[in-house]
């Protein structure tokens, strides 16, 4: 039972970080805690935390009383799960509780360019209404920085009011720093806790959680994002199964082996689109969508979104610093990936992601 108390503390923990739009980087930093402190805490490592330990992470999360005690006290072993859960939701019995059914994170103003990508979705909807509704799947791919994530939030957003039982967003974390993917047993449970499921009420295996989510969405109209996937056999479990829903999927990979999803392939921008969206982040008089150190800069970015989002923010916030400065950098740069960060990001980080992914593939491969 201690175990099994644990073992929900740490799925608990995922789930109000994910609620609260947070990375375990951002909760580890808004708590003055180590990003393995969080980790251990969420993969069960760590089956209980020190009770100063837990009153930081619920003041990190913006938790109020009583949600804040009892989530104090399942940190210490002294509770459990489902009481956080219930006085979260009113204490209301059920699945989908309103407070828990509509998780995406935020839309951006900035959103810039994708008409063709965001046509298709709304042709996929239009079209299985006709027909009386079908689980649509769409698979999002492309490099990494060509912005999938901000495109599938950008339509979940605007598809939202054709899905009235709730909307997910789940992080599956396969090119996420310092964190291993999402196994789909805890996809699972975290889907289940967010649809209103008590925790003791969770099925231990994989399957039989499969089974309850599909229940619980049965007959609902839902709309599930799966950010950053690793691969089939992590989202397959995570479907619906009944007529009606939508999926959005984002994937640094191609996921072929995935039946009945339809493929939307990101490539980068147009040169239009990416003079667009610099002129729109930096906010300079002298970068304007039509002008030439405009179409520098975009070109010497590769028009990747991630690339220009993060100058455009240098030169946002550092209004000494000349565009034309800027430009100059980047064609002087003999890494210009190194160039292109904001704060801890950076766009070299993200392409060094999915190289070690390319080389574990590879190894996997060569050693079968």
């Amino acid at each position: 039972m201690a175990e099994q108390a644990a073992l929900d503390f740490g799925v608990l923990l995922r789930q109000l970080r994910a609620d609260a739009g947070l990375t375990q980087e951002e909760l580890a930093e808004a708590a003055s805690l180590s990003p393995r402190s969080i980790s251990d805490l969420e993969r069960g490592i760590n089956r209980t935390a020190r009770k100063d330990t837990a009153w930081l992470l619920a003041d990190a999360l913006s938790l109020a009383e009583p949600v804040r005690g009892l989530f104090v006290a399942a940190a210490c072993g002294r509770g459990s799960a489902s009481e956080v859960l219930a006085a979260r939701q009113g204490d209301v019995p059920g699945a989908f509780a309103a407070a828990a059914t509509r998780t995406l994170p935020r839309d951006i103003a900035s959103f810039t360019g994708r008409e063709s990508e965001l046509a298709l979705l709304s042709k996929w909807l239009e079209g299985s209404a006709a027909a009386g509704g079908v689980v649509g799947i769409h698979a999002i791919g492309g490099m990494a920085g060509v912005g999938k994530t901000t495109l599938a939030v950008h339509a979940a957003h605007a598809l939202a009011g054709s899905f009235p039982d709730g909307q997910f967003f789940l992080p599956l974390h396969a090119h996420t720093t310092g964190q291993r993917p999402v196994e789909p047993a805890d996809a699972l449970a975290s889907l289940l806790l967010t649809a209103g499921v008590p925790a003791q009420q969770i099925p231990p295996d994989a399957q039989a959680r499969a089974s309850r989510w599909r229940n619980c969405v049965a007959g609902k109209k839902i709309l599930l994002l799966l950010d950053d996937a690793a691969g089939h056999e992590q989202v397959r479990p995570l479907l619906p199964g009944t007529a009606g829903s939508l999926v959005l999927i984002t994937s640094r990979r191609r996921l072929t082996a995935l039946e009945d999803a339809a493929a939307i392939s990101l490539d980068t921008l147009s040169p239009v689109e990416a003079a667009t969206l610099l002129a729109r982040l930096a906010e300079r008089p002298e970068l304007g969508a039509g002008g030439d150190l405009t179409a520098e800069i975009t070109r010497l970015c590769g028009y990747l979104p991630l690339a220009i989002g993060m100058l455009a923010r240098q030169l946002s916030h550092h209004p000494a610093r000349s565009a034309a400065d800027l430009a100059a950098g980047l064609a002087a740069a003999r890494d210009r990936l190194a160039v292109m960060r904001a704060e801890n990001l950076s766009v070299a980080a993200a392409f060094d992601l999915s190289y070690a992914d390319l080389t574990e593939t590879s190894s996997g491969c060569s050693a079968g």
